[in-house]
């Protein structure tokens, strides 16, 4: 099982990312330890470890009986330091500015959609910006009215990718302490700022997206030139140590116990522990997942709950058919809800990712891997699009991108039950038809209408999961979900169909 997310590293990555986004300008305090002890739920020796691994990394200043203070420019290690340790890390930061410029384009045009531009926090900032015309920290106003962009879009997993995008892009150095990308780049970052305002009032969606890709793809050009030069100019270049990207949309939550009862769920749902089966003994389940005998049983005692195992004294837990007035009563729990909602998100923002994760997976594809496919795709009982999905994450490059796919499909191992039970015959029967077909556009090598199908998968699992939970749980709040319209792409860029 993948590691959890530590409450230490998740309290690092929050409060450096305020520092890095300025949230909290050079020479002001950080909150005092007994605050961030309540905002995160965690002890004040969890804090003072983070005050002390942010010290060491040149972000704040602590002396004795004072609370922490963001250390300015000058405080912090030398550019030439900052340089070599750019360097070590090199190509896993262009894959971060690679995978973002792939997503994000999507991603805001969305949550454009029905946005009152007025609202937002950042934008007399960046209409100021715009105004001025001043080259001196100019990228800021527009990357936080792009972080304010997601927030508002309604989807909370849009902006903690964006946030998440802030911790790995090292921006602040290329911005602010790289000459050759401020002449290079920013010397056009009006421009940019102009991009991201038009993008606020335009109405067309082709423009728009258009508009996003062409700057995001500008960007990341720029920072790999400028990786390029520094690495040419830096005497002893490092060798590379590697970024190791991560992205945990379930923080905050019992990862280890959420994470088992996900995938066992799916097991069940995929019939590798079919009905009338036992599960692995509880200490076996333990070794399996590298967790605590409490954890499993705690595990189990959640899906016993769900109508889908049953434990007997003395035999073990055994798997039975789903009790759909058990799931009823389960949806009722307003900790429920908030699940549900979680998992529609989920669904929403794969629809927007998957597209380009398909189109850029699609030539990889080999001759045996399509026969293998097609293969699996003759049982009528199995999901074609969990096998589909599984060939397209063997073929991302971009280990970001990977890692977000990977991600957001744990978080819809938590609706199968939701999603296949009810009605399942129907509901899988037309979901693997549409699988079939984008499969059929791959083996012709239709990588664009290939893609588009994947995608269209993912949204008719979400207009089929807001009914069901609207009409059958009385989950009102779904109705604020919104699907995204069906685009066909067009060159660089899309345009609405006729029957979106």
């Amino acid at each position: 099982m993948k590691p959890q997310e530590t409450k230490f590293t998740f309290v690092y990555n929050e409060i450096k990312q305020c520092i890095l986004e300025g949230q909290i300008p050079p020479g002001n305090t950080l909150p005092s330890s007994r605050m961030y002890c309540e905002q995160f739920h965690v002890s004040r020796y969890t804090i003072n470890r983070v005050f002390d691994a942010l010290r060491a990394e040149g972000l704040v200043d602590i002396q004795p009986r004072l609370a922490p203070i963001v250390a300015s420019k000058k405080d912090t290690c030398n550019s030439s330091n900052t340089v070599f340790e750019i360097l070590k890390q090199r190509e896993g930061i262009l894959q971060v500015y690679q995978t973002f410029a792939l997503i994000l384009p999507s991603l805001m045009v969305f949550a454009l959609q029905e946005c009152d531009v007025e609202i937002m926090p950042h934008y007399k900032q960046a209409m100021k910006a715009l105004r001025l015309g001043d080259a001196s920290g100019e990228w800021s106003p527009p990357s936080k009215l792009g972080y304010d962009i997601l927030r508002i879009g309604g989807n909370s997993l849009f902006s903690e990718l964006y946030s998440t995008f802030g911790l790995y892009n090292k921006l602040a150095f290329f911005a602010e302490d790289c000459p050759y990308f401020s002449k290079h780049f920013l010397r056009g970052a009006v421009s940019v700022t102009s991009v991201i305002i038009d993008t606020l009032k335009g109405d067309d969606p082709l423009t728009k997206y258009n508009q996003l890709s062409d700057m995001y793809q500008k960007l990341t050009d720029s920072i790999e030139h400028t990786l390029n030069y520094l690495s040419e100019t830096t005497p002893k270049c490092p060798a590379q140590t590697g970024l190791k990207f991560s992205w945990n949309p379930m923080r905050g939550q019992d990862y280890y116990y959420s994470k088992i009862v996900d995938d066992m769920n799916l097991k069940i749902g995929l019939g590798e522990y079919s009905v009338g089966m036992y599960l692995p003994y509880e200490k076996q389940l333990a070794g399996q997942y590298d967790v605590s005998l409490s954890t499993v049983r705690r595990a189990l005692a959640e899906l016993e709950q769900r109508g889908f195992v049953k434990t007997l004294n003395g035999k073990g837990t055994i798997v039975i058919e789903p009790d759909d007035t058990k799931l009823h009563q389960l949806a009722l729990n307003s900790g429920y809800v908030e699940k549900a909602l979680r998992y529609l998100h989920a669904l929403q923002l794969m629809v927007l990712i998957i597209h380009p994760a398909s189109l850029a997976a699609a030539p990889h594809f080999t001759k045996a891997e399509l026969d293998e496919l097609a293969n699996r795709f003759t049982s009528p009982g199995s999901i074609y699009l969990t096998d589909i999905l599984e060939f397209i994450m063997k073929h991302t490059t971009l280990e970001p991108l990977y890692v977000i796919l990977s991600e957001t499909n744990h978080l819809l191992e938590w609706g199968h039950h939701f999603a296949y039970y009810p009605s399942k015959k129907h509901t899988l029967t037309h979901l693997n038809k549409k699988v079939i077909l984008a499969f059929q556009q791959l083996r012709e090598g239709n990588a664009v209408s290939f893609a588009d199908g994947i995608a269209d998968c993912y949204r008719y699992n979400l207009v089929c999961m807001k009914k069901h939970m609207a009409e059958k749980y009385r989950f009102h709040n779904v109705a604020n979900i919104r699907v995204p319209e069906k685009y066909q792409t067009a060159g660089n860029g899309f345009f609405r169909t006729a029957d979106s």
